[in-house]
């Protein structure tokens, strides 16, 4: 076939069919379903007012929320995926399968030229919403059939590879956590001795943003953010500047080997911790970050982080940390009294040496499921133009 041949301009209002009926009583046979940027997915909240109204979501049905639609919010309930009802208010229809395979025509409108369409339907309507008269009104180009059914073929399978990416890739990323679980919720850890975190470390709150400042002369100097403050490693890719006195920059400067701490925020911010390898000449940090500073020759300051972001850490903050309305916080008195499992010194750093070559192949892992996943998702534009030129 010569590529492009056989594309044909076709009405949507005659290609596909909008389901409007709602399920009736039958609803309850049927989990809900929703529309998100990355298609179909269950829905957030269960069966509203009126479920009688929710529409019947079939193999094979494309649907999308009218008021989200320019954010990507559309959907395929497509092979493997069992029947579903969705909200009255979603857009709700079926392909005529002589003139567009639904999953074509999914994935054309999920595509760059599928955007740029929906774009044009609705500027100028009422809160950009993209009704099914709408749509139905349009004129597209497509593929022969025969094409259609090539790439709606071929991007099953790159859907299967993106499933098996994806899964490898929420492993890797479960690695640093299982890693550190090992070693802090082993056996061996439990025998180690206790001792409180406040006993053996000073700990520092930082400055304070919007402070009132002395007449004292300033000068500004970098700081670190909760922002900044990762597990197991810091973000330094934006540091901001904050005007300090010599008195508080003499009092919060970071010295190689400091514990950073974070104060809370949402709870996976909740005590993340690192330490300070001086990665800039002249620091200080911000008051939502604790500095801890240790005897260098009694204590690993990385044993201390790893400990902190380990599961153990982690469930001693969430239990003592202060909770309101999905934030949670703790404060010095909490982190001070973090009972810190102590082994020797020379244990402490054998355990940080094979943290350290974990972590690393974890992260190199995570980096390469990370470039083949975007690799994928890159494919079923390229098996679009191909259909359309004629090449699959």
């Amino acid at each position: 076939m010569n590529g492009g041949t056989g594309i044909r301009r076709l009405r949507l209002g005659e290609c596909v069919q909008e389901v409007t009926q709602g399920v009736g009583s039958s609803w309850r046979r049927y989990r809900v379903v929703g529309a998100t940027r990355d298609g179909l997915a269950p829905a957030k909240e269960g069966v509203g007012k009126d479920p009688e109204r929710y529409k019947l979501v079939e193999r094979g049905t494309i649907f999308y929320n009218p008021m989200r639609i320019l954010l990507g919010s559309i959907a395929l309930l497509d092979e493997g995926h069992e029947p579903g009802i969705t909200s009255p208010d979603y857009v709700v229809f079926k392909s005529k399968l002589e003139f567009i395979h639904p999953r074509w025509l999914y994935y054309w409108l999920r595509s760059a030229d599928g955007a740029a369409f929906i774009r044009t339907l609705t500027r100028g309507a009422v809160r950009e919403r993209m009704l099914f008269r709408r749509l139905a009104a349009t004129e597209i180009e497509v593929p022969p059939y025969e094409s259609q059914l090539d790439f709606a073929r071929a991007v099953l399978f790159v859907e299967r590879a993106r499933a098996a990416t994806e899964a490898q890739l929420e492993a890797a990323k479960a690695l640093p956590a299982a890693y550190l679980s090992a070693v802090f919720n082993s056996p061996d850890a439990q025998q180690w001795p206790t001792t409180k975190l406040g006993e053996l470390g000073d700990i520092v709150s930082g400055i304070t943003l919007g402070r009132k400042i002395s007449e004292e002369r300033t000068r500004r100097i970098p700081y670190l953010r909760v922002a900044n403050v990762k597990d197991g490693y810091l973000d330094l890719s934006d540091v901001y500047q904050i005007e300090a006195t010599e008195t508080e920059i003499g009092k919060l400067r970071l010295k190689f080997g400091d514990l950073l701490l974070t104060e809370g925020g949402d709870p996976d911010k909740l005590g993340r911790g690192t330490f300070w390898e001086e990665q800039i000449p002249e620091c200080i940090h911000q008051n939502h970050i604790f500095r801890v500073r240790f005897d260098e020759n009694a204590i690993s300051s990385q044993f201390v982080a790893a400990q902190i972001g380990s599961p153990y850490g982690k469930a001693y903050f969430l239990a003592h940390a202060k909770q309101t309305t999905g934030i949670a916080t703790i404060n010095q008195r909490v982190l001070s009294e973090f009972p810190l499992m102590l082994p020797p010194l020379t244990v402490q750093e054998r355990i940080v040496a094979r943290l350290s070559e974990q972590m690393a192949g974890a992260e190199k892992t995570r980096k390469a499921l990370e470039e083949q996943l975007s690799a994928i998702n890159a494919l079923p534009a390229a098996l679009l133009r191909r259909a359309f030129n004629g090449e699959l």
